[in-house]
């Protein structure tokens, strides 16, 4: 395992989100071609369905989204670069073996790079959920791309609104 994680930072520093909409809550790993990231289920979460008791599982690829930005957030520290987003822009596989990610649970993601063609990332993607000394069941996996601009403000700016 190469490790690039070489600093210790709230993951807030690797993506734009914040509660309610920031899903995933803590770096477990970083390595140069895989993260992994921890979050627990609960009933402040911006997908949370009180009538689930928990949130759907089609949520599960922004989960997977967040720790991909955490991974361009550590190669943009790996490289020098200064911190840019990136933007989830197509999702060819999303397989979710659950219904819902109930509430209380915790989970793990794992996000590794398949492919980088700057200014797009492909990534492959699954969530896990540790039950102890049942080990890890699998409830999602997805096969997804991520978009970079060089100038993510200026393509910011560019997709809002007029007038």
């Amino acid at each position: 395992m190469n490790s690039f994680v070489t600093r210790t930072a709230g993951i807030e520093r690797y993506i734009p989100h914040r509660p309610p909409m920031q899903l995933v809550e803590r770096l477990v790993s970083g390595e140069e071609r895989r993260v992994v990231v921890a979050s627990s289920i609960a009933h402040d979460n911006a997908f949370f369905d009180p009538a689930l008791n928990g949130v759907p599982a089609w949520a599960g690829i922004e989960f997977m989204a967040q720790t991909a930005a955490v991974w361009v957030g550590l190669e943009d520290e790996r490289l020098g670069r200064e911190v840019r987003p990136a933007f989830l822009i197509s999702s060819r596989q999303y397989n979710a073996f659950v219904p819902v990610f109930d509430v209380g649970a915790e989970l793990e993601i794992t996000v590794d790079v398949s492919m980088v063609e700057d200014p797009v990332v492909a990534f492959k993607g699954r969530i896990a959920q540790t039950n102890g000394t049942e080990g890890e069941r699998l409830l999602a996996e997805a096969i997804f791309s991520a978009f970079r601009p060089e100038d993510y403000k200026n393509y910011l700016s560019a997709s809002e609104p007029t007038g």
